[in-house]
Order: C-alpha cells, then sequence, then structure tokens
C-alpha cells in the first residue's frame, strides 16, 4: 500500500454561522457514494471553546470523485447555543459530532436487477448537551448532562434527478429502536441509559444490503451491535435489532467490518490508565461466537478506527504515545495491518501523517485522528482524517488556521474481490 497525501481537503465551511469568520473550522469526515457520478461528504464543524467543541452537521455533494469538485454543501443540523432540553429554563448548548452515512447509491443492481432501496441514504450523528459557565460563556462537559443529554441522531435523504441537491426523506429526529419510539428506554439493551455514536459507516448486513450493521457503544463503556432494515412501505430505514454486549471488559468507539464470512469487532479499552485494543472474530455479532483478544499493541488510548481494504488486508489507524517521537498519542497518526487470522498482532507500521513534517504550527497542540477510510472497489481508496487544534494555552492563529479536514490517496498493489464484494454487493 501506497500513500500519496492530497494535503487538506475542506479549509472552510461555506454554511453561515459555521465559517473561518465564525471561528469554526470543518473537522471528523466521513463519506459514501450515492450515485455513479456522486459522493456525499459528511462532517462535523468544530470550536475553540474546548477540548472537544463539536458543533454542527454538515455536508458536501461531491463530482466524479470523493475528493472532486464540490457540487453543492449544505446543512444537516446545527448546533445551539441556547438548548433548553429539560423545558426547565437552564439553557445549555446543543452539540452534534461523529457522522456516518450509510446507503445503496442511485442506479444501483445486484445481479441485473434495481434494488427498490438504492437512493435511499441515513446519515447518524451524535447529540450532547454542554453546561455554560456563566460570566465567561465558556462551556464545559457536564457528567450530569451526558448521562441524561447523551444520544443519538439521524435524518434519511434521496439525491434528486439532477443529482445536485439531497431531498429529505426523513428530518433530523432522535435515533430510537423500532417499538421503542416513546418512553425512557430507547432500545432493548438492558440498563441502558445513554447512547454514543460510532465513528465508521455501518456495513451491508445481507446480499442485496438491505440491512446494515454497525457497532455503537452504551454509558460511556458497553458495544453491541445494531441492524438497520429498510422497510419497503415506508420507504426509509429502521432500527430493527440490537445484539448483546461484545466484551467483558469496558469498551467503546467500535469498529465493525466483514471478512471471509465473519466478522470482526475493535474497540477501545475504555477504562482510564489501560491503553491496547480489543478484538473480537464472530460468525454473527447478534449471536455472538468466539472470544475477545486484548492486544497491549499498539499502546493507543485515543480514537481509533478499523477497515477491511481492498486488498484483503484489515488496517489498524490510530496513535501511540510510546513510539510517538513526539510523546504524543494524536501525532503522528499511524496504519498497522492486523494479521486476523494469528491473535489479532500488528506489523508493518507507517506514519499515515505527521503535523510537525508537514510543517504545521508547531507552538500550537494539534490533533491528527478520527482516520476513515471512502468504500472503494477498485485499486485507489480515498482516506480522510481531520487535524484539529487543542483548545489550551499554546493554541495560535496559526495553529486555529491548521485545522480542518485533510486527504490522502491509498493505492494497493492488487485488488481482493471478495473483499470488495463483501462491501459493495452492488454494480453501477
Amino acid at each position: 500500500m501506497r500513500i500519496l497525501h492530497k494535503g487538506r481537503l475542506i479549509d472552510a465551511c461555506t454554511v453561515p454561522g459555521e465559517t473561518r469568520a465564525d471561528d469554526v473550522y470543518p473537522a471528523h469526515p466521513n463519506a459514501i457514494r450515492v450515485s455513479r457520478t456522486r459522493w456525499l461528504l459528511v462532517y462535523a464543524t468544530r470550536g475553540f471553546r474546548l477540548k472537544d467543541d463539536d458543533r454542527s452537521i454538515i455536508y458536501q455533494l461531491r463530482r466524479n470523485a470523493p475528493d472532486g469538485p464540490v457540487v453543492c454543501e449544505g446543512l444537516i443540523a446545527r448546533a445551539l447555543d441556547d438548548w433548553d432540553p429539560f423545558l426547565d429554563g437552564n439553557k445549555c448548548v446543543r452539540q452534534y459530532g461523529s457522522p456516518v452515512a450509510f446507503g445503496v447509491p442511485r442506479g444501483a443492481r445486484i445481479d441485473g436487477k434495481s434494488l427498490p432501496h438504492a437512493n435511499v441514504f441515513a446519515v447518524k450523528w451524535r447529540v450532547l448537551a454542554l453546561a455554560i459557565e456563566p460570566g465567561s460563556g465558556r462551556v464545559s462537559n457536564d457528567p450530569v448532562l451526558r448521562a441524561r443529554t447523551q444520544g443519538v441522531m439521524w435524518a434519511q435523504f434521496r439525491l434528486n434527478d439532477s443529482e445536485d441537491h439531497l431531498e429529505v426523506l426523513q428530518p433530523p429526529m432522535p435515533f430510537r429502536q423500532r417499538g421503542f419510539e416513546q418512553g425512557d428506554a430507547f432500545c432493548e439493551l438492558p440498563e441502558c441509559r445513554w447512547m454514543n455514536q460510532t465513528f465508521i459507516q455501518p456495513q451491508p448486513y445481507n446480499a442485496d444490503a438491505s440491512e446494515w450493521i454497525d457497532c455503537n457503544h452504551v454509558d460511556g463503556s458497553r458495544v453491541a451491535a445494531i441492524k438497520h432494515v429498510f422497510n419497503p412501505e415506508a420507504g426509509r430505514y429502521e432500527w430493527a435489532a440490537c445484539g448483546p454486549y461484545l466484551f467483558d471488559r469496558p469498551t467503546s468507539e467500535a469498529s465493525i467490518l466483514p471478512w471471509h464470512g465473519h466478522w470482526i469487532i475493535t474497540a477501545r479499552l475504555h477504562h482510564r490508565g489501560n491503553s491496547g485494543v480489543a478484538w473480537l472474530k464472530t460468525d454473527d455479532p447478534f449471536l455472538p461466537t468466539g472470544r475477545p483478544v486484548y492486544q497491549a499493541i499498539p499502546a493507543t488510548h485515543v480514537p481509533r478506527t478499523a477497515y477491511l481494504c481492498p486488498d484483503g488486508v484489515v488496517r489498524l489507524f490510530t496513535g501511540d504515545p510510546t513510539i510517538s517521537p513526539y510523546g504524543y498519542g494524536r501525532n503522528p497518526l499511524y496504519v498497522w495491518d492486523v494479521a486476523s487470522e494469528d491473535g489479532f498482532n500488528v506489523s508493518n507500521r507507517r506514519v499515515v501523517y505527521d503535523c510537525r513534517l508537514a510543517g504545521l504550527d508547531t507552538e500550537s497542540c494539534l490533533r491528527v485522528d478520527m482516520c476513515k477510510l471512502v468504500p472503494a472497489a477498485g485499486e485507489r481508496q480515498l482516506l480522510l482524517h481531520r487535524v484539529a487544534p487543542v483548545e489550551d494555552e499554546r493554541l495560535t492563529q496559526g495553529g486555529k488556521a491548521d485545522g480542518g479536514i485533510y486527504g490522502a490517496w491509498l493505492t494497493y498493489d492488487h485488488v481482493d474481490p471478495d473483499a470488495v464484494r463483501a462491501q459493495i454487493p452492488w454494480t453501477l
């Protein structure tokens, strides 16, 4: 695999209220293909009021390639600075983040047959209330507010006939399992109080991609699979089922990927003072077999994502402070090959991006993380990641300016048709 850096792909958002003039920058990207010539990029904007000052959810349509010309850019869901979630007069910040998207592209066919669920796309993201500090106007992460407001929202869209805009099929609404539309319990998982959002795109779960699977974490430390099923009568996807909790240690931020008729789930070891990666190979995440494997390498305690790449290799993207030349877990961003048949040992470590070697601001603390791969069927695949300045006393205007969404093209020596088919079962 070869890495060709493109530099910054999205420097600034054009949506009013989310621009550089508003002290806001683009971060936390994701992307899928939505037709033969269109790609949908979704991202969260971000400010500088605290370490994780996530804001609104934005989309772009791009032409001919995921890094091609922007056809349009628009708002999916806007953050608020005067949210009253409990209707008690106490105003909070409503922040959104971690968007992912899934769906079958417009015009897709399987075995020559058109698909009724083609051109229906869902976008999911997390929602959280932040406290507003009296007097200063700064915001803070309040654990009580988190427990009462942390959740997931979603909306659904179609690509219009001229392929230059998204049409809303379902406006933004809370993500709740079918049969749990009302009440305190939002799903069948036992003792589940709140949910956070996965970082990678859901994966097709059945042969015609009318069912999709991802893994969210609940209450901060338990991971479970979630199934989305297309309802032909409604013309939209529904959250249809949950699997059981998958690990016997506290975990979060899981990635799930198909692998030779099995599923691989990897997650972040959640409890403080611990580092490493949790792995599980199972025949079915809803009736799990297999035993979890906990690996100390990489010694990571920051976000990580894993993908089955078009060449059939499982790869893990994260940082490791024990090998970083700066002793920092979020710079550089590394990639490892994963031996999925050999205890999930990692090898062939390479640098994906190093902020300092790239010539970015050296006075500010810059994080390079949230690495995402755009699904691809050929020898080239676009990698997206963010550079996120840390809001602290070191932050300079140059550091602020370096924030944004960056990209690189990955080129593989060969393509494994089975690996591609498991993730892209249709043709265009």
